[in-house]
């Protein structure tokens, strides 16, 4: 009988998280998904039994004058080993190096056997898994997240889109944000829906801790996440019994800085810039109410799920959240809706939660929400999925 222990879990990602920004000792762009791509491989992890290993670029500084060299660095993204890939820093040529570092990088630190999950179509990702594909026997699924060629422009976007025309011919399987991608995968591949999940809800008390109910937004700061349809739903609210909780990063910075200091919100709107895990837990424990207000129509709706809203059941929150993205489809009756891009609407739904918590709370309804993606049912399903794609 052999003794060669089984493969392990390859994870070709971008992500980062707050140990990276530590380690690192540079400013970076937030990352704000990280939640999500912490459970899931927690979910991989109970799905295959393998060790997981995070492989990954440095991520760009925001310092001008950056380092010209980012050295290697192995760190921990939740529970998992991350290594990232020396990297030189220098503009305009930073894609060429570090296509070439990250190859190399993938190449040491995989084997024959391993599942290989592949971050949505990255450049650097795709070029990567087709020179390992030619020396490594592994299996590829696809971690369809964000279709980021559709919203990126530029230079950016063209090598996305690249990226996304040759690398449909490595995939096995794949995992899907929302079911509406699975028309952007080659005919036959089998694919799961895994637009989040909703771990055990924190034990929440059946009312609000004051007299206010406090509104919480999580996430992107930008139009495309409705953002600005909030702002303006605020001046419809009553002038008392409510408040809102901000934590993000993006181009409404100022205008949420300016309303904090507007007389009419001054003390009820908070903003909070990004915030650790720790810090982020809090907020929502101490929050009634979590909002999505994501636009229909606009291209990012159709190619990703807002996993805030998974954030927000996992921590117990009531959640109102637009159409867009597949949600009723997903949630159910788990989340109160409102219609359109419109504040009003917004406002009015809103209203109705200041006005009356407890009878807002009993129109939720159960769903199977909870059930269908938590980690064990997720995890079993990624079973079946893993299996159809050859994984033994």
């Amino acid at each position: 009988m052999s003794n060669r222990s089984p493969g392990r879990v390859i994870c070709l990602s971008s992500v980062y998280d707050t140990n990276y920004e530590r380690e690192r000792g540079e400013a970076v762009m937030p990352y704000l998904s990280s939640a999500k791509r912490r459970d899931l491989f927690d979910c991989l992890e109970l799905a295959t039994g393998r060790e997981i290993l995070v492989l990954s670029l440095p991520p760009k500084s925001l310092q001008r004058n950056g380092r010209r060299y980012l050295r290697s660095l192995t760190t921990t993204f939740g529970r998992h080993r991350q290594l990232f890939c020396g990297c030189w820093n220098v503009p305009k040529l930073r894609v060429l190096f570090g296509c070439v570092s990250y190859t190399l990088h993938v190449l040491r630190n995989t084997r024959s056997g391993d599942l290989v999950i592949i971050d949505n179509y990255i450049f650097a990702s795709i070029v990567a898994a087709w020179i390992l594909k030619a020396f490594r026997r592994v299996v590829f699924v696809l971690d369809y997240e964000d279709g980021h060629h559709i919203t990126a422009r530029g230079a950016e976007g063209a090598l996305t889109s690249f990226a996304e025309a040759v690398g449909r011919r490595l995939i096995n399987a794949a995992m899907l944000a929302q079911p509406a991608l699975a028309s952007r995968l080659p005919r036959g591949v089998p694919w799961e829906a895994v637009p989040g999940f909703v771990v055990t809800p924190s034990p929440r008390n059946s009312c609000s801790k004051s007299s206010e109910v406090r509104f919480l937004y999580s996430g992107s700061l930008d139009s495309a996440r409705g953002i600005d349809v909030i702002l303006q739903a605020l001046a419809l609210l009553p002038v008392s019994g409510w408040s809102l909780d901000i934590t993000g990063f993006g181009p409404f910075v100022e205008q949420i800085r300016d309303l904090e200091s507007d007389s009419r919100f001054q003390g009820r709107v908070r903003y909070h810039g990004t915030l650790d895990d720790i810090a982020l837990r809090q907020l929502y424990r101490d929050c009634d109410v979590g909002l999505n207000c994501q636009r229909s129509g606009v291209p990012v709706s159709d190619v990703t799920f807002p996993s805030k809203i998974f954030s927000y059941l996992s921590a117990g929150l009531m959640v109102i959240s637009s159409r867009a993205s597949e949600v009723p489809a997903i949630c159910g009756k788990a989340c109160r809706y409102y219609d359109g891009d419109n504040p009003k609407s917004l406002a009015g739904v809103m209203i109705e939660a200041i006005e009356n918590l407890e009878d807002f709370r009993k129109g939720i309804q159960e769903s199977d929400v909870t059930g269908r993606y938590s980690l064990e049912s997720t995890a079993a399903r990624l079973k079946g999925l893993l299996a159809k794609a050859g994984l033994p």
